[in-house]
């Protein structure tokens, strides 16, 4: 059952991505009165683009995992041994500056907000914001195991937005394995100061051939 409903929901998120509502729909009337009402949402496709990317450009997102302790020994004051619960596990990202090193840095406490709300309003701004925190800004992971679990292994994220990432900083250069999710992947900036950089055939438009400029940053 959680694995059909996984489904759905990736079914759901990928056609509020790519399709609008039908005419006639109660969905679809309320997508013009928004586009219609909303302020931000009259603005000219360019202006609204400026202010996506001034609210959604934040530097380096950086994705970590905490393990889970579900128990943890305590001893009371009286000697008894006691168990309780430890904090949660999981999943998290931390915002960082674009060229910041995420593995000289301290473990971080999980975040307690999402990347943005702005996704969330309403159909239209999902249509038109749900990419860009992964095409504006350069992506990176505490491990390659955690970057395995999250991308292929649990699918934390739709294909389309693993597919919008565009810089990626990385410890090492990416196994093959990683090549078809990402697909989009266009920089990778390697620990130590060496940049492969994607270059594009422009007789090959549907990318078969990855060849990669190799230069220092």
């Amino acid at each position: 059952m959680q694995l059909v409903n996984k489904e759905r929901q990736r079914k759901i998120r990928n056609e509020l991505l790519t399709t609008i509502p039908p005419r006639g729909t109660d969905e679809r009337e309320t997508w013009d009165l928004n586009r219609l009402d909303s302020p931000l949402l009259r603005l000219p496709p360019e202006l609204r683009n400026q202010i996506y990317e001034l609210v959604l450009e934040v530097g380096q997102i950086n994705v970590c995992f905490k393990k889970f302790e579900h128990w943890k020994a305590r001893t009371h004051t009286n000697g008894q041994r006691y168990y309780e619960t430890a904090t949660p596990g999981g999943f998290f990202c931390r915002v960082l500056a674009r060229d910041q090193n995420p593995w000289t840095l301290p473990p971080a406490s999980q975040c307690q907000r999402g990347m943005t709300l702005l996704s969330s309003v309403c159909r239209m701004l999902y249509k038109e914001t749900a990419l860009l925190p992964y095409s504006l800004n350069v992506w990176s992971f505490d491990s390659l195991t955690t970057m395995e679990r999250y991308i292929l292994k649990e699918k934390r994220l739709p294909r389309p937005q693993v597919r919008a990432i565009r810089v990626l900083y990385t410890k090492a250069v990416l196994p093959d394995r990683f090549d078809r999710s990402l697909g989009g992947l266009d920089v990778m900036l390697v620990q130590g100061g060496l940049r492969l950089t994607k270059v594009v055939d422009p007789h090959d438009p549907e990318r078969r051939t990855k060849t990669w400029d190799i230069s220092r940053w």
